[in-house]
């Protein structure tokens, strides 16, 4: 596996995060999760911020990740999530400024990207960008300066090389997998699971959904299945596990009414072939 083992965690630990010391309930930290996420995909992710999709995913395990040594109550998620998007954007060599960043946050949110009021002129509070400039050093050193994330995309793509099916049905389960990706970010499957275990259960989903029962595949064995060929010990109930976490996203998203980055109201169980959500945007 490729991910470091320090940056997994187990659900006991996710249960017992510092969030939930502060008397934060699972429920409640798990929708600031994905509020801190929306933040991050919505201003980087607009026309004129133009971030590509893997800077956005780099800025939103840098969240997750941040948030297990961290409570909500100490560091504010609106924040957090635009020191996550400056740092990504350094990583991954896609740079923004962090004025420009700020900037659009107040264009986009500008109920909750606000300057607070200068009460005492001889001590001013700190302007939005000189806290994210902040909050960013802080990032640096919760993460240990350990910037290198691995995303299942990359994984995705080597996989779907693998099958020996028709191209226009791989690329269609392929660019359901790869959404499905896109919408795991806002979970915590990145704490929990390796990418390449993610792809799998995605790209298990999707065939799934497609009702593709019989594949095949480079390397076939007797009394194997298709994912062996990639990870040792990997189990139907594992990545249903893992495939829930995601519908229960899709499900979540529905009952709020937001449609930013699920476009699609369908929500499938993984047994049963319903549509699948597709919001027609980052394709491969």
């Amino acid at each position: 596996m490729s991910i470091r083992n320090h940056w997994l965690f187990t659900q006991d630990q996710l249960e017992n995060s510092p969030s939930s010391k502060c008397g934060i309930s699972q429920e409640k930290e798990n929708e600031y999760r994905r509020e801190g996420i929306k933040y991050i995909l919505e201003i980087g992710g607009t026309n004129k911020m133009k971030i590509p999709m893997p800077t956005l995913a780099t800025a939103s395990v840098f969240f997750h990740r941040f948030y297990m040594y961290y409570s909500f109550d100490e560091f504010p998620k609106h924040i957090t999530a635009l020191s996550c998007l400056f740092l990504a954007g350094k990583v991954e060599e896609t740079p923004k400024k962090c004025k420009d960043i700020v900037a659009m946050a107040k264009e986009v949110y500008p109920a909750i990207f606000k300057e607070q009021p200068i009460k005492d002129p001889n001590n001013p509070p700190k302007t939005l960008l000189e806290e994210v400039m902040f909050l960013e050093k802080v990032l640096l050193q919760t993460l240990r300066f350990d910037l290198h994330v691995e995303h299942p995309y990359d994984c995705l793509m080597q996989y779907a090389k693998g099958f020996k099916i028709d191209r226009e049905i791989v690329k269609q389960v392929v660019q359901n997998a790869w959404t499905f990706i896109n919408d795991s970010i806002s979970t915590t499957l990145c704490l929990l699971w390796e990418p390449e275990i993610i792809a799998i259960s995605m790209l298990y989903m999707s065939f799934k959904i497609a009702k593709i029962e019989e594949l095949d595949w480079q390397d076939r064995n007797a009394n194997e299945q298709w994912w062996d060929v990639y990870v040792a010990n990997l189990t139907i109930q594992m990545m249903e596990e893992i495939c829930h976490k995601v519908l229960d996203f899709y499900g979540r998203e529905n009952e709020a009414n937001v449609g930013a980055v699920v476009a699609n109201n369908h929500v499938g169980e993984i047994n049963n072939g319903n549509a699948v959500p597709d919001n027609g945007t980052n394709s491969i």
